[in-house]
């Protein structure tokens, strides 16, 4: 499948490094959520790719990933929600 270079340029790759950055968590908390599939308690890792043995995450893909978390107003909200 060819992806047409300006749809390429709107969503780039983000290396580890750049997508731990983009999350605002460190590159080993994002690395280590590979393997346990949590980035935290009970929230899932998001979808990344590997080219070789290069590992990439689409920014639209971590954009749909922070949307998709709950918000809640308070710590009172979240612990009721569990």
């Amino acid at each position: 499948m060819t992806i047409p270079l300006e749809q390429h340029n709107s969503d780039p790759l983000l290396r580890n490094d750049e997508a731990a950055k983009y999350l605002k968590v460190s590159p080993g908390t994002l690395r280590l959520s590979r393997h346990t599939g949590e980035l935290f308690k009970d929230v899932s890792t998001p979808a990344y790719i590997k080219l070789g043995r290069a590992i990439r995450y689409r920014k639209s893909t971590l954009d749909n990933w922070l949307v998709a978390l709950p918000e809640f107003q308070s710590t009172a909200e979240y612990q009721s929600g569990k």
